[in-house]
């Protein structure tokens, strides 16, 4: 039973992550490299370790939360490569 609690987290997780993806899609190795970077970034660990199922309202501000670290890790690598991050707006990042 312990099991299965961070299996469903991980899966609601990456369901919602793939509905709402916060990165562009890779282009070119580099890219790809920064968005592997990003979604392993220990931010996004960190945020999806606080989901709770039972709360809609805390569980979006979560989410919201895991990809703006993902987005945030994604930027710094590659500015780190020395690649434009696409776009030229930063995104409004809601109040915590």
């Amino acid at each position: 039973m312990t099991r299965a609690i961070p299996a469903l987290i991980a899966l609601l997780g990456l369901a919602a992550c793939a509905a709402k993806d916060p990165l562009p899609p890779a282009t070119n190795a580099a890219e790809a490299a920064c968005r592997k970077e990003a979604q392993d970034a220990p931010q996004v660990d960190q945020a999806f370790e606080r989901i709770q199922i039972q709360d809609p309202t805390q569980r979006e501000r979560v989410l919201a939360q895991a990809r703006m670290a993902e987005r945030t890790a994604y930027l710094r690598c590659m500015r780190a490569k020395g690649l434009a991050a696409p776009g030229g707006v930063e995104p409004v990042r809601p109040p915590m």
